[in-house]
């Protein structure tokens, strides 16, 4: 409201004889007859100008005599806030479990009236809220929800709910930048491709991880009668691979690998946590051995004799290419018992006195009965 007291009545001034900065008056009136005169003065949009006056001049006016004025009025100064109040909202890019994110929200100019409830938050609540400028900056500390692995998050802000320090209320939304929210643990599985391992042989062992991992090594496991090598992973850290070599002269049926997931940790800083077994495995790197018993040391033309060969464990894939037989030959080679036990018939050859003669037995010609035997 603009007020503009003359000296005396006067027939009136119009709006070419006032100069208003950075707005306009309009509703100019008298109820007084013309000496006091009242108008509403409207700013321009989008100014804010510490420095405005209104200017009259009186040469435009006259009195009820006639007389015409030969001054000019100036108002007091006043100062405008056509501008609306607008905020930027920057956050952490990534939050995972026991962490939380720093907020700060940044206005054009000081504002009162901001509070927590403005805020709606993605995965999350803020608490916090602070200004140590007089509020033109704020911050805020966000905390994630529990359990939530998501990669779209967004606070937003309704600058509706605030006002500036001339009562300017704000007109738009504000949204921060993108921030990950990752609060679950990563979790593993293991697998162990031959889960019955002969002396000499390897397998491979794969570790599938609920998502990408880092910090895993061969210290991160428990492996029972047995080493892991060759530690790697081709698809960023989600699924990793490793050789698995049994120990020497061990024979178990019970064996598993071990992980301590603490060990790990995803890209947003979650460890794992308790351990991942393996699916059993069963380990006989003990060489089979052999006893070779000929029933009848003294063998005359004619006659044949029994041999038993006696292994320490049951074993498959024996037969008489395996064995040597001096001045002699092997046939009817059997087991009765799973083979650990075989027998065999022995013939001399004829025409033949020697006074020493062995059966020898090449034991790389047999497997255990766990695995059928591979001719080459």
């Amino acid at each position: 409201r603009v007020t503009i007291s003359l000296s005396e009545a006067v027939n009136g001034p119009d709006s070419s004889d006032i100069s208003v900065a950075n707005g306009v008056l309009s509703n100019l009136s008298s109820s007084d007859g013309g000496r006091t005169w009242t108008a509403t003065l409207t700013p321009t949009a989008g100014i804010d100008d510490a420095t405005n006056l209104i200017v009259i001049d009186t040469a435009g006016v006259q009195d009820m005599a006639g007389n015409l004025g030969a001054s000019i009025a100036i108002s007091n100064n006043y100062s405008l806030d056509a501008t609306r109040p607008t905020a930027t909202i920057v956050t952490d890019p990534i939050v995972g479990i026991g962490q939380s994110g720093m907020v700060t929200i940044t206005f054009n100019e000081a504002v009162i009236g901001l509070d927590l409830s403005d805020f709606v938050v993605s995965n999350g609540v803020l608490s916090d809220l602070t200004t140590s400028d007089g509020g033109k900056t704020w911050t805020a500390t966000l905390t994630p929800s529990a359990n939530v692995q998501s990669a779209s998050n967004r606070i937003t802000l309704d600058t509706a709910l605030v006002k500036d320090l001339a009562g300017n209320i704000g007109s738009t939304s504000s949204s921060s930048d993108n921030y990950v929210i990752d609060t679950v643990r990563p979790t593993s599985s293991i697998v162990v491709a031959d889960s019955n391992l002969q002396a000499g042989e390897t397998t491979t062992v794969t570790i599938t991880f609920s998502e990408a991992v880092s910090g895993l090594n061969a210290s991160d496991f428990t492996v029972a009668n047995g080493s892991l090598s060759g530690l790697t992973s081709s698809d960023g850290g989600k699924t990793w691979t490793a050789t698995l070599t049994p120990s020497v002269d061990v024979e178990s049926t019970a064996n598993l690998i071990t992980l301590d997931n603490s060990g790990v940790q995803d890209a947003a800083g979650n460890t794992g946590v308790g351990n991942t077994s393996s699916n059993n495995y069963a380990i006989d790197s003990l060489r089979p051995t052999a006893t070779i018993v000929v029933a009848d040391s003294n063998l005359q033309a004619g006659e044949t004799t029994t041999v038993t060969i006696t292994f320490s464990e049951a074993l498959n894939g024996l037969d008489a290419s395996d064995f040597t037989v001096a001045n002699g030959s092997l046939s009817g080679l059997s087991s009765s018992d799973g083979g650990v036990t075989w027998t065999a018939t022995m013939t001399p050859s004829v025409k033949v006195e020697s006074t020493s003669n062995l059966i020898t037995l090449n034991n790389a010609g047999v497997q255990v009965a766990a695995k059928k035997k591979k001719k080459g």
